[in-house]
């Protein structure tokens, strides 16, 4: 089979009823694939509200103008276009999708818009998107319809046109891609989001304010400082080691009272040597606490100790 390649010029010859005979044609799906080289799926931001879907009035979205391409098609329309979202579910919420849809069934051969009606659900979710052989789909926008909504508002309007997965945007190879409409929602988004978050956690800020009162707080304050006195680490030397069966060591340990409960374990660079050599604390007494290996350590060991069971 011969190499397609394009595009050239045909050489015209006339068959015997005097129809044209064309050397070099090419079909729409020569011409899609090429086009799929060049740009991937998705909408044209030369314009910043490139099919941007708009609340309008009552039950009615506008969307506007703009370029796309799904699976190397282009479509574009000139003007804004209406589509009206279903009644709401009486009781349930659900959300519907705003999407382009590429159809190259015979007897459509378009890229048109689409609204897709998602299920009522207590915790809806969006349609799927169709994608095979013939439909193919761009999601523009999210519509979350309420219960018993009767219009739609653009904080029910969630736009996808950024999301690659579902729609995507074709960078312009003419001019700059324009930006400013989605940064625009995204700086709104954050400012819901900032002023909902701000009150509750103002409103949680003023209940530990009540409840912590000078004396709370420095109670609060002197139980952290109090846990972290009882943690220290000290290092067993190696040449420090006396006596045989077993070797012993004694440090001089701050923290360490009469009377208490004592942790203590090595640190992860000398856990090896520590085991090797079966280290283990033999006493301890204020102050001081007396460490056994059964073979004398070969290098210095790091050892984390804490203490409880005692009251500052």
């Amino acid at each position: 089979m011969a190499m397609i390649s394009w595009p050239f010029d045909s050489t015209v010859t006339y068959d015997g009823q005097g129809n044209p005979i064309y050397t070099k044609t090419y079909s729409s799906d020569v011409l899609a694939s090429i086009l799929r080289k060049y740009f991937r799926n998705g909408v044209f931001t030369d314009v910043e509200d490139c099919f941007q879907v708009l609340e309008n009035s009552g039950m009615e979205l506008s969307v506007s103008p703009g370029h796309c391409l799904i699976q190397g098609r282009h479509g574009y329309n000139e003007a804004s276009s209406a589509l009206t979202v279903s009644n709401a579910d009486p009781a349930l919420p659900r959300i519907d999708l705003v999407v382009l849809r590429l159809n190259l069934g015979v007897s459509a051969l378009s890229i048109e818009l689409f609204m897709v009606d998602g299920i009522p659900a207590v915790t809806p979710a969006a349609p799927a998107l169709t994608r095979n052989s013939t439909i193919y789909e761009l999601a523009l926008a999210e519509i979350y319809v309420a219960a018993g909504v009767t219009a739609i508002t653009q904080a029910l309007i969630t736009d996808t046109r950024l999301d690659s997965d579902r729609c995507g945007v074709v960078a312009s190879m003419i001019g700059d891609t324009d930006t400013s409409t989605y940064y625009a929602q995204i700086a709104a988004d954050l400012a819901e989001f900032k002023a909902g978050r701000e009150a509750d956690f103002d409103a949680w800020f003023s209940g530990i304010v009540d409840i912590l009162d000078e004396n709370t707080a420095g109670n609060l304050l002197g139980l952290i400082n109090k846990y972290k006195a009882k943690c220290t680490t000290v290092v067993l030397d190696a040449e420090d080691w006396t006596g045989e069966d077993p070797h012993t060591q004694t440090k001089s340990v701050g923290i360490v009272p009469a009377d208490c409960v004592l942790h203590a374990g090595p640190a992860e660079a000398s856990r090896d040597a520590y085991a090797a050599s079966d280290v283990h604390v033999s006493a301890a007494s204020e102050g001081s606490v007396t460490f056994t290996a059964a073979v004398e350590p070969e290098e210095d060991l790091t050892v984390q100790i804490a203490v409880s069971g005692v009251d500052a």
